[in-house]
Order: C-alpha cells, then sequence, then structure tokens
C-alpha cells in the first residue's frame, strides 16, 4: 500500500515538474505575462503598419509620376495649341506667306484715250489711287482672306496713298500695270468687282484684266511693325 503511494507521489512530482516547465519555457512565460504579450501585439501591429506605410508611400510616387507624366502632357498639348493660335494669329495679320484659290485682276492706264486725246488732262487716262483702293474694299466685302497689290500684301494697317503722281502701298512706290492677288471665293469675288470699280474703269476703256486661279501663293507682309500710341488694353 505504501509502495503504491509512493508511485502515485512519484507521478505527481513528475507531472508537476513538467507544468512547471511549462511556464518557464518562452511560450509559457509570455502567456504567463501579459506585459510580455502586450508587446508582442505591438511589435505585429507595428510591423503591418511599417508593410502598409510602405505600400500607401508606393501607390503615392506611383501616382505622383502618372500626375508628373499627365502634366507634361498637357503642357505640350498647352504648347502646341499655342503655337497654333500664334500660327493662325500670324495668317490672319499676313505675317505669313499663304496659298489658296483666288483671282488676279490687273488694270493699266488708258494709254489709247491719252494718244486720241493729247490735248486732254492726262489725269483723266491714268490708274488713280482711288481706283486701286475701291478694288481691295470691294474684294475684302467679298471676303477675300489676303491681298497683295504688285507684291505688296496688304495689312490692317497698310495704306494705299497717293504723294504727287505716285501710288504708295505700304510706303512703296508701285507703277503701272497694277496686278492685284487675292485669295478668297473666285465667284464671289469676282461677281463684286466686276458690277463695281472694274465696271466703271471697262466703261471708260482702261484696260482690265480678271482671271481666275486655283491657287495662289502671296508674301507675308515685310513692313514695320512698330506701334507708337497703341498698347494692350489694361496695360
Amino acid at each position: 500500500m505504501k509502495q503504491s503511494y509512493f508511485y502515485l507521489g512519484g507521478i505527481c512530482l513528475i507531472t508537476g515538474l513538467l507544468f512547471a516547465l511549462q511556464f518557464l519555457s518562452p511560450a509559457g512565460l509570455l502567456q504567463s505575462n501579459p506585459v510580455s504579450q502586450r508587446m508582442v501585439n505591438l511589435t505585429t501591429t507595428i510591423n503591418n503598419l511599417e508593410t502598409e506605410i510602405a505600400a500607401q508611400q508606393d501607390y503615392i510616387e506611383s501616382t505622383r509620376n502618372e500626375l508628373n507624366q499627365l502634366d507634361n502632357q498637357a503642357n505640350i498639348e498647352k504648347l502646341q495649341l499655342m503655337q497654333q493660335e500664334l500660327k493662325e494669329a500670324q495668317i490672319h495679320a499676313g505675317l505669313t506667306s499663304v496659298a489658296g484659290p483666288g483671282v488676279i485682276i490687273t488694270v493699266d492706264d488708258n494709254h489709247s484715250g491719252q494718244k486720241a486725246n493729247p490735248d486732254d488732262d492726262p489725269q483723266h487716262y491714268i490708274i488713280h489711287f482711288e481706283h486701286i483702293l475701291s478694288i481691295v474694299d470691294e474684294l475684302k466685302t467679298a471676303g477675300a482672306e489676303a491681298i497683295t497689290v504688285n507684291g505688296q500684301r496688304l495689312i490692317t494697317t497698310s495704306e494705299i496713298r497717293c504723294v504727287g503722281n505716285v501710288i504708295l502701298v505700304n510706303t512703296t512706290r508701285i507703277a503701272p500695270p497694277f496686278e492685284i492677288h487675292a485669295i478668297g471665293s473666285p465667284s464671289l469675288m469676282i461677281n463684286m468687282v466686276n458690277y463695281g470699280e472694274l465696271a466703271v474703269l471697262r466703261s471708260s476703256n482702261y484696260p482690265v484684266h480678271v482671271e481666275e486661279s486655283d491657287e495662289l501663293i502671296l508674301p507675308a507682309y515685310k513692313g514695320d511693325l512698330q506701334f507708337q500710341y497703341a498698347k494692350l488694353g489694361g496695360l
């Protein structure tokens, strides 16, 4: 009987030792220590946050790169748009050569009339700047988009005037015969001038010739563009 008690006591002792060793092991110590378990939880949480932060930083960097690419593309498109607007402005201002369908109008002094009436005032048989100015105005009314007179490109500040017996266009002296090129609808411009100033010149026997062209090439304006008084509004 005592031997049974001895064996039973031994078993209990061994069991107690095993139970104590469980608490002495790292896992057992952590399970039995709330502070240590909290430290483990905090470390895990920090590691998870660091991983998430790194992922967010990668996303931010990727998004920033995409935005930079979009911004660069937008700048390129904006620059291209500005260049196109500048080109169109130069065309409208007459600062670049242009090509297109149009008409060629040639008028000359009435030499035959002057010879037939040598005692008459020769001013009655020459082309005056008013004749050219009227033809140009009629072409503009008919929608002409670009006009030259004897190779001189007309812009908004161009002048067609007379100084003595000399006709000036853009301060450049021109002489007969006067050749006017205009880009636009040929039919509209021809109809306009034929019933306007050209009809008057023909009735007075001035040499007049009108020719339609599929493509004219008009040079750019080459005169002075300095303004003494005009400036951008608000400046």
